[in-house]
């Protein structure tokens, strides 16, 4: 803003002719990394929290799985255990429908 000033009063005052402000004159374009678009949505990652285990005070490991992994297991009225390893009935299955 202030060089734009100093270059308006230098041409103003005629120290400065005019085709050298086409000189100094500078365009830049910023332009983002390429990022890969083919992942699909149900290909992202979700990671749950450790859970508390049932034969011990320390808690469990956080799982990762694919989000559509995620999503079969739910329709299926199962989730992961606590341990990370085993499928287990999920609460909320069990909450709506009984034992």
């Amino acid at each position: 803003m202030i060089a734009r000033i100093i270059l308006l009063m230098l041409l103003a005052g005629g120290l400065l002719p005019a085709p050298a402000l086409a000189q100094l004159q500078m365009t830049i374009k910023p332009s983002l990394p390429g990022l890969p678009t083919d992942e699909k949505a149900d290909e992202k990652i979700y990671c749950r929290p450790p859970l508390p285990q049932s034969d011990s005070r320390l808690l469990g490991p956080k799982t990762c799985l694919p989000q559509r992994e995620w999503d079969r297991l739910h329709a299926e009225g199962l989730d992961v255990g606590a341990d990370g390893k085993s499928v287990v009935a999920s609460e909320k299955y069990r909450t709506l429908r009984g034992p």
